[in-house]
């Protein structure tokens, strides 16, 4: 009788932990931790990461990301946020403004990613983006080395990071 039960409390904490094993893969169904990212890019969740200190405009850096299989990153959430500055920090010892893939250059105020997810960005200061002086449509980070995400022309040169799906 002893065996029997140690048997079934057994049987339901095997049950348990895969059901709970289960539920974490459904959570994120794409994401395999065997797998690593190319030489030269770095993990964060899901996702790759390269910074590039070539100066490039938005759109030829957006196509140097192509090239390599991804995009100019996209930020889903504040930690991806922290991340990205991480990265630009130890890749030049300084907080450098840095091109990533926010713009609004569809439409003025309607601002998306350009790999296409969803922009739920929210860590704009108050007053950004404000398109100042008018064609302010491509996203830096560090405005004058700070923690400060904005908006500015498409066309100036500067370093970038690129983001792919593992």
């Amino acid at each position: 009788m002893a065996s029997c039960l140690h048997f079934i409390v057994v049987l339901c904490l095997t049950i348990g932990l895969w059901s709970g094993a289960n539920a974490q893969k459904e959570e994120n169904p794409c994401y395999d931790p065997c797998k690593t990212c190319p030489s030269g890019w770095t993990l964060f969740e899901d996702h790759c990461y390269m910074y590039k200190h070539a100066a490039k405009s938005w759109a030829d850096a957006e196509v140097d990301c192509i090239a390599l299989g991804g995009n100019l990153a996209s930020i889903p959430n504040k930690g991806v946020y922290t991340f990205i500055r991480k990265i630009i920090n130890t890749s030049t010892n300084k907080n450098g403004a840095t091109w990533v893939g926010g713009h609004d250059s569809s439409k003025e105020g309607v601002w998306m990613w350009s790999d296409g997810s969803k922009f739920d960005f929210k860590s704009w200061p108050v007053g950004e983006p404000n398109n100042s002086g008018k064609g302010e449509n491509c996203m830096e980070l560090n405005l004058k080395e700070k923690d400060y995400p904005n908006d500015t022309k498409c066309t100036q040169e500067m370093p970038f990071v690129c983001r792919m799906r593992l």
